[in-house]
């Protein structure tokens, strides 16, 4: 569990940060790589209140399954079998023996590890703009995008819903270890007009992972509400 990263999401969330849906849609949370639900589940009961329906993403068999538990009697929150990708239809690989160990956060797809993207197993891989023109009363207000590697590609699919929503965003990228990959992340945010926050707590292995919020630069509101965040968290740092 990231705690200042859902520490800030939970601010913004409290400080009505998140954009109002348009008309005649609903506000919507991607939660993609969403394991076994449990940050799915838990954004729904966070905003309540304000009646978000939250769509779970997730690409191993097994994961889905305990998530699809973990969602029953759980209203607003929509769980799939899917990976996120530039282009709609394609399809994922990984070893048809991920399907038989236990379901946990660690049971995940890499991109930066080659055999977890072999074998007989399989998953569709959707783009983001091709899962909102289908889920057409939707206006995505957030997306939570863990993807292991694959960040890059997402954003790639999701020119049109950036452009039209302006979501909150985060990502998680390797700064050292993985520096080609993280700067193609930051050139995205930045030819969608996204200012960047980096939130400061590992993530993982290895051990330069890091989250980071990115919020849409005319968004006054949502500046100042990290602005401040930032801001507190460094003096609480200071000597």
């Amino acid at each position: 569990m990231e705690y200042q990263l859902w520490a800030l999401l939970l601010l913004i969330f409290d400080r009505g940060g998140l954009r109002a849906p348009r008309p005649a849609t609903r506000a919507c949370v991607l939660d993609a790589g969403a394991h076994d639900g449990t940050t799915a589940v838990m954004l729904v009961n966070a905003l309540r209140r304000a009646d978000v329906q939250v769509h779970a993403l997730e690409p191993l068999a097994r994961n889905v399954e305990v998530a699809r538990r973990h969602a029953r009697g759980v209203f607003n929150l929509h769980v799939y079998q899917l990976g996120l990708g530039d282009v709609d239809g394609a399809t994922g690989h990984y070893p048809a023996e991920y399907d038989d160990q236990k379901s946990s956060i660690h049971l995940q797809i890499a991109r930066f590890r080659g055999k977890d993207n072999e074998g007989n197993a399989t998953y569709p891989i959707t783009a983001i703009d091709s899962f909102f023109n289908y889920q057409r009363g939707c206006t995505l207000v957030l997306a939570h995008l863990d993807l292991e590697g694959n960040e890059a590609a997402a954003l790639r699919g999701a020119n049109r819903t950036l452009a039209r929503d302006r979501p909150v965003l985060t990502v998680e990228t390797f700064p050292r270890s993985m520096a080609a990959w993280h700067r193609e992340v930051m050139a995205l945010l930045e030819a969608h007009d996204y200012r960047v926050f980096t939130v400061d707590e590992k993530v993982g292995w290895p051990t330069d992972g890091r989250n980071h919020v990115a919020i849409p630069r005319e968004d006054r509101r949502l500046r100042y509400i990290l602005d401040s965040f930032f801001s507190f968290s460094l003096r609480r740092r200071a000597p």
